[in-house]
């Protein structure tokens, strides 16, 4: 009878130690991890500001970039110089300054502009005499009383003399010299010249004295309330470019700030650097642009709408891309898969994401502290 007994207890201890070896493996399955995931506590999540993110679809567009330098219409710009040459008398304007249409700008003397006035007025006082003497023998050839000799003098000196005058008259205009004055004996060995154009100064070679020779440039003035791009495109990208589209551009010596534009004009030719120019206008024209400013300018090009998650959502490790999907979420932790995949340059502060076949919008990803989990990693994972 003792014998059967001892082998129950026997037996009985052998269960107990198997169930309780049993119940340890199960516990230890519940807390494996793989060796390729990052956990992080409740506590750390929620100290560090780490964020969590789904899958968005974002707008990704064949982006490229374009440079050139802000500009004016031609008829924007007006380069100041003389018919005549003279000595700089009078000028008050510096670069910068502000001046409208019809204001003097600078004030040229020389003694050959008297002469040339009264060389004027001589002609029109003989040119009153010479008409009526025309017109007196005009008559008398008529009657045969003259030869046609004497009548075809009278009137080859008549119209010798008108056309002199009237060629004075021109150039007297040009001077912006008053004919009513010249006619009336005034005579003034100063020349005005004034403003073609409202805008500001932005060239100035002149001095006072200086002696400036015809079409010498003393001036620039620039009108810039209609500013523009001018743009120089490769040619392997103008095929890309339409009239009325829009780009985005910015200042990258004076600003990080982005603004907009629509191009007007797409060039009909390839240049010797093979480029096309493209002309376009900000939508703002109000900014403190000044020309010849550099731009750089960036084409938006075969939109296409793709999945993304924000840019900070990414890490790179052995050049390759990846990010940290959610796997598990407890009370006490978070635990993460580095998940390669394959993705393209940020636009807008997003990252598209190219193969999306395992990935849907369920998934969720750190999106906000990846590259400082992986980092602290050592590029390994496991639990902080």
């Amino acid at each position: 009878m003792k014998t059967p007994y001892i082998y129950f207890l026997l037996g009985l201890s052998l269960l107990v130690l198997s169930c309780n070896s049993n119940e340890s493996n199960s516990e230890e399955k519940e807390t494996e991890v793989d060796d390729d995931q990052i956990i992080l506590t409740t506590t750390q999540f929620e100290n560090g500001g780490f964020e969590l993110g789904t899958i968005d679809t974002i707008e990704f567009s064949d982006r490229f970039r374009i440079t050139g330098m802000i500009d004016v219409p031609p008829e924007n710009r007006a380069s100041i110089s003389s018919f005549f040459e003279g000595y700089v008398s009078k000028t008050h304007l510096l670069i910068g300054d502000t001046v409208k249409k019809g204001d003097l700008l600078v004030t040229l003397e020389n003694p050959e502009f008297i002469q040339l006035q009264q060389r004027y007025l001589q002609d029109v006082t003989q040119l009153e005499y010479l008409e009526a003497e025309f017109n007196r023998k005009k008559n008398l050839f008529k009657d045969q009383v003259i030869s046609e000799k004497v009548f075809q003098k009278a009137k080859s000196d008549y119209r010798g003399v008108k056309a002199s005058v009237a060629g004075l008259e021109e150039t007297l205009k040009l001077m912006n010299v008053p004919l009513n004055k010249v006619k009336s004996g005034n005579f003034n060995s100063e020349i005005h010249i004034y403003a073609p154009l409202s805008g500001k100064i932005s060239k100035l070679s002149i001095s006072q004295g200086l002696f400036v020779s015809k079409s010498t440039m003393m001036m620039e003035i620039l009108d810039t309330d209609h500013i523009h791009l001018e743009l120089d495109v490769f040619e392997k990208d103008i095929l890309k470019i339409k009239k009325g589209q829009s780009l985005s551009f910015r200042l990258p010596e004076q600003t990080d700030e982005e603004f907009m534009a629509e191009v007007k004009l797409v060039g009909a030719e390839i240049g010797s650097n093979r480029t096309v120019k493209v002309h376009a206008h900000p939508d703002d024209e109000d900014q403190n642009f000044a020309v010849g400013m550099y731009v750089e300018a960036f084409v938006d090009h075969d939109p296409k709408k793709l999945m993304a998650l924000p840019e900070t959502a990414f890490v790179e490790k052995n050049d390759k891309s990846y990010v940290l999907n959610l796997v598990d979420q407890t009370e006490e932790r978070y635990i993460f898969d580095m998940l390669q995949v394959e993705t393209s340059a940020p636009q807008n502060g997003f990252k598209p994401i190219l193969n999306t076949k395992t990935i849907t919008s369920k998934h969720s990803f750190l999106t906000k502290g990846a590259f400082d989990v992986v980092e602290s990693e050592g590029g390994g994972g496991h639990s902080h």
